[in-house]
């Protein structure tokens, strides 16, 4: 073993000549082939590597989620309340508020056809409709008619 530190002293020597050379062409090292060529595998190899192990981790089975808790039970609403409820054109109306209140307030549902009984006539001719406006219990809503068809008014969701 006498010729180990004669080894090392060579190999240091080697090393430093080497860098020497190098740093007399004045190339640095990251333009140098060599350095390029294992950064390249350095990085592909990194590369490789993370790729399996998000591979690994995607065929690895997730816990069951929890299933989400049942939908709440339809809460009950207030039957209806007329607030207003006008017939006719948008430049002719009349107040069908009252005559429609006394049919459907305090109704969980109604129906009923949309015609010149709720207050006359406003404008003859004319393509006429009903705007209704109510409440069901806490939730206001509308609905709306042309005059001979049915208008729908709805508490029970």
């Amino acid at each position: 073993m006498r010729h180990a530190p004669a080894v090392a002293l060579a190999f240091a020597l080697g090393l430093a000549a080497s860098l020497t050379a190098a740093a007399a062409d004045g190339e640095p090292a990251e333009d140098r082939p060599d350095f390029r060529e294992g950064y390249r595998k350095g990085y592909d190899d990194g590369f490789a590597s993370g790729y399996r192990k998000g591979l690994e981790e995607a065929r690895r089975a997730a816990p069951a989620a929890a299933a989400p808790p049942p939908p709440p039970p339809p809460r009950p609403t207030g039957p209806i309340t007329v607030s207003t409820a006008y017939y006719g054109t948008p430049s002719k109306s009349c107040d069908a508020t009252r005559w429609l209140a006394q049919r459907v307030n305090g109704r969980r549902s109604a129906s009923f056809e949309v015609t010149n009984e709720m207050c006359g006539d406003p404008a003859r001719g004319e393509r006429k409709q009903l705007e209704v406006t109510y409440v069901c219990g806490s939730i206001a809503k509308t609905a709306t008619a042309y005059e001979h068809r049915t208008a729908y008014l709805d508490c029970t969701n």
